[in-house]
Order: C-alpha cells, then sequence, then structure tokens
C-alpha cells in the first residue's frame, strides 16, 4: 500500500439514502471530505436493521481499521462503541437521552413545529391537525411541539398515531386514517411527520372524498422531491438544513477522530423554509379583504409591487387593510409583501442554479447589489452565504 494511503481516515455510514434526509446528510459529509480529506468511506443502508435483531458480524470493523462511524441509533447501535472509536449518531428510532453522552445530530422539533404552525396561521386556518408515528421520537416531538406552538396562539390541533411501516398492517389501519380525515372541521391543515406521511394523507382523502387542498391542506417535512411529486397533488414540505447538517457531522467527526475536544455535543438540523407545492396552494381567510389582498400579493410577487398597488386592487384604506393584516395575520401589509419576496428569493436560491443577478433580475431588481442588502436584512447573511450553506446539491 502506498504511504500516503496510510494516513487516509476510514469512515463507516451507516445512514440509508433512500430519502432526502439521509442524501443530504452524506452530501454534506462528502462535501466536508472533499474539502479536507480524502477520507475513505464504507456505507451501508440497511445495516442497522441486522443490528436491531441482535446479528451480524462486527470484526470486520476493526480488521478494516475504521477510524470513525456515522450511524443512525438504531436499537442496538452500542455494538459499536465496544470498538473505542469515534462515533456520531443521527437520531432515528430511539429518544435522544437514551443514546448518552454520544455526539449526536437532531432535528430543532421546536423550530419546525413554529414554522408549520405560522405557515398555516397565515393562510387562515383555524383547523389543525398532526399525522405521526407513535414508535418514531422524532415523530411524535414533531406533534407535541407542533401542538405547543398551535396552543400559545390559542388552538388545539387534532392528532393520529399509528406504528411505523416496518410494524403496520397497512389494510388495517388505512380505514382507521380515512375516518379520521373525515371527522374533521373543515377546512383543516395538516402537518405530517414527514413527506411519507403526508403521502399517505393525500391518498386517504382521494378516498374520504376530501379535496385537497380545499378541505383538507396537507404539510409534509424533509422535501423529498421523489416523494412530493409523486403525489397528485403534489405535497408541500418543510426544507430542513440537513445538509449543513451533514458538513458539520464530518467536522466534528474529524476533530474526533484527531483526539480534539469539540465545542458542541449536538449538531441540530434547523428548518429553512417552505417548498409550497398544490397540497397547501390555499387560503381560509374568511375576510374577504385580506383574502383577496392575499391573493393579489402571492400572484404578483414577481414585479416589486408596493401597498398602494394592494390598496389599489382590493378598493380600501390603508389604516383600515393594515389593521384586518395585523389581527388576522399578526403583521402589516408591508410585512407580508416582503415575506413573500424573500420566500421567492429562498426558493430560487435553493431549487435553481440561477446567478445572484439573474435571480435579481428575475424578480424585478436593478441589479445583484440591490438584492444582496435586501436579502442580508432579512436573513443576517448574503444570498450566496444562504445558497451555500442549505442548497442541497
Amino acid at each position: 500500500m502506498p504511504d500516503f494511503m496510510l494516513n487516509i481516515p476510514k469512515v463507516i455510514l451507516f445512514l440509508e439514502s433512500s430519502r432526502q434526509y439521509g442524501r443530504d446528510l452524506i452530501n454534506g459529509i462528502a462535501e466536508y471530505s472533499l474539502i479536507n480529506g480524502p477520507w475513505t468511506f464504507y456505507k451501508e443502508d440497511d445495516f442497522y436493521s441486522t443490528l436491531k435483531k441482535g446479528s451480524g458480524d462486527l470484526s470486520w470493523i476493526k480488521r478494516w481499521g475504521a477510524n470513525g462511524i456515522i450511524t443512525r441509533d438504531f436499537k442496538g447501535f452500542d455494538r459499536l462503541l465496544e470498538f473505542k472509536l469515534p462515533i456520531i449518531v443521527v437520531e432515528a428510532f430511539q429518544e435522544t437521552n437514551k443514546v448518552g453522552n454520544v455526539p449526536k445530530v437532531v432535528s430543532n422539533h421546536d423550530a419546525i413545529g413554529g414554522l408549520a404552525c405560522d405557515y398555516f396561521i397565515r393562510h387562515g386556518f383555524k383547523n389543525f391537525a398532526y399525522c405521526g408515528f407513535t414508535d418514531m421520537p422524532w415523530s411524535v416531538s414533531r406533534g407535541e411541539r407542533f401542538a405547543s406552538a398551535l396552543k400559545s396562539k390559542g388552538y388545539q390541533p387534532e392528532f393520529f398515531y399509528s406504528k411505523s411501516y416496518r410494524l403496520l398492517v397497512w389494510d388495517k389501519e388505512y380505514p382507521r386514517l380515512v375516518r379520521w380525515l373525515t371527522s374533521l372541521p373543515r377546512p383543516a391543515a395538516i402537518l405530517c411527520c414527514n413527506d411519507d406521511r403526508g403521502c399517505d394523507v393525500i391518498e386517504a382523502c382521494k378516498t374520504a372524498g376530501l379535496r385537497v387542498p380545499f378541505d383538507i391542506a396537507v404539510l409534509g417535512i424533509d422535501d423529498d422531491p421523489q416523494v412530493c411529486n409523486l403525489t397528485y397533488p403534489p405535497l408541500s414540505s418543510i426544507m430542513l438544513s440537513t445538509k449543513k447538517a451533514g458538513f458539520l457531522t464530518a467536522q466534528m467527526l474529524h476533530e474526533l477522530m484527531r483526539k480534539e475536544q469539540v465545542a458542541e455535543n449536538t449538531i441540530k438540523v434547523e428548518p429553512v423554509g417552505i417548498d409550497t407545492r398544490q397540497s397547501t396552494d390555499s387560503l381560509a381567510i374568511e375576510d374577504p379583504q385580506v383574502a383577496k389582498a392575499m391573493e393579489f400579493i402571492s400572484a404578483n410577487s414577481n414585479p416589486l409591487i408596493q401597498v398602494t398597488d394592494v390598496l389599489y386592487h382590493v378598493g380600501c384604506s390603508r389604516r383600515g387593510l393594515d389593521e384586518k393584516f395585523h389581527k388576522i395575520l399578526g403583521h402589516s401589509i408591508f410585512a407580508e409583501i416582503r415575506r413573500i419576496r424573500i420566500e421567492m428569493i429562498c426558493n430560487m436560491l435553493l431549487k435553481t442554479n440561477r446567478s445572484i443577478s439573474e435571480i435579481a433580475l428575475a424578480l424585478g431588481y436593478n441589479d445583484a447589489d440591490h438584492i444582496a442588502r435586501f436579502f442580508k436584512q432579512e436573513k443576517h447573511m448574503t444570498p450566496f452565504e444562504y445558497r451555500k450553506t442549505y442548497a442541497s446539491s
């Protein structure tokens, strides 16, 4: 073996790549390796399913000469601790406090629940629900945090839980989901624990004769395009900073492999926005003037519209409409225009390869400097920094 190969770290990845969350983690880890490596990887998608059953020969880890491990927290992962290697655990099947002091990657469920709450309220909904899995602690946590955010606004959500797919007898649970959906007051907004659960809800709505998004608006989490675009209507979803978390995870592992002290023991995956598709593309705002203003702002965000344009379209005074906006949405007409434009910029930064200048021209700005100043005021970072931090590819 050449001498330079002896110094290349060998890292084991027990992370699935069948869904966006796992793929983004791996992409972030790979990016760190390209910049700071090289590293040699061994990756296996479903190795944890073998270890969960208590089987599987692990002696190859020592023979291979592994230097570190990034793994899901499957039951039985503690067998990996016997090798006394640097290890970072990504939340999955267990409560995070059950993995002890092992460095971990967790989602910011408070922020995810708060973002979903604010999003639905802006759309005018007053009836809310959550659909998740009972045997997945992260799913239960997301439901609890969503409920907490809603309760702070004076609302109480309904809940539907069942076991995850690996334990689910789906032909028995599906009719129960249909009955639950039919029982909800309408229009209702449902947050699902992930995109797969969102697909379940949309399909069950079809069986129940419920229109998505007009009777039931459905929001997923993870923004996996393969999953979201296979449903009809396509599923809106919360985008997460998973790729950034993967990069930071690799950075932490590198420090641990060099026997350095790490500043933090936990890496958080944060929500970075919502990719709105047709499953939430409706308003449940009862006030006709606010609804008309919101529809106008949403449909005319590309030109640099002003508050006066909105007032002219609705046909009312600024004071009267602003009062209604504050009462229903919690902010002014001007703030809503800025919010919509920031949301559009964020989506174009994350979902397209357009340059900052091209995005500026598409949205009616004179130049990239103008859009950069506006963006930094709202997001406290430049458009380039935002794209570098949160883009998945």
